[in-house]
């Protein structure tokens, strides 16, 4: 079976494009992340945001079995790998009530991408829509969060997210329900969160030991 990374290449995803420090792609450390995955007869992927389906035929064939379920603004103009296995809606990633139907629609993922606005307040309020239908062992991923700081931001459109303050705040946020689930039981709450991994330019959040 191929590689992430490599079919990466062949899909011309951008999710291929090298760490400037660390000489990774997110699919190198994808690759290793997720091959508890492999497992699974089925399982199901959601991303928000799949303009061009580059990456949405890179999980179709990296994941024979598995569905795709896929978000966008804008239209589904793209040829798919397996038409069968992916599932289109194009909605605004700030329509949380659209995100939650969605969720609720096929009930539980696997794994949970934002690759959509990269702005601050969209994926903080995706989670907090999404998380809740996360299985038990699954992934939930945010990519691109180097647009949360304005070193990066002063060239480019996403100075909203100005000092990646409210980021920090969400992660303080998070980081002390892990911390209070010690003491307290969180598993009947939306934030039976277990862990949080940082990794250059996204971080991993899950609910139970993989």
């Amino acid at each position: 079976m191929s590689k992430l990374y490599e079919l990466g290449l062949k899909h011309n995803t951008d999710k291929t494009i090298l760490s400037a420090t660390h000489g990774m792609s997110y699919l190198h450390i994808y690759e290793r992340l997720f091959a508890s995955l492999d497992q699974y007869e089925e399982i199901r992927i959601l991303e928000i945001g799949v303009r061009g389906g580059n990456s949405v035929n890179m999980w179709l064939e990296r994941f024979p079995n598995a569905i795709v379920v896929g978000i966008d603004i804008c239209d589904c103009d793209f040829e798919v790998l397996d038409p069968e296995r992916f599932i289109f809606y194009k909605a605004d990633q700030r329509d949380i009530p659209a995100l939650k139907e969605i969720g609720l629609k096929h009930k539980s993922y696997d794994l949970i991408i934002d690759d959509g606005s990269h702005q601050i307040g969209d994926y903080i309020e995706s989670f907090y829509a999404l998380y809740p239908f996360l299985r038990r062992n699954g992934f939930y991923v945010i990519e691109d969060l180097y647009n949360n700081y304005a070193e990066w931001n002063r060239m480019r459109t996403t100075r909203i997210n100005a000092n990646g303050e409210a980021f920090d705040e969400f992660q303080n946020f998070i980081t002390k329900n892990i911390h209070l689930s010690r003491a307290f039981n969180y598993k009947d709450t939306m934030l039976n969160i277990f862990s949080i991994h940082q990794y250059p330019g996204f971080m991993v959040v899950n609910k139970d030991l993989v």
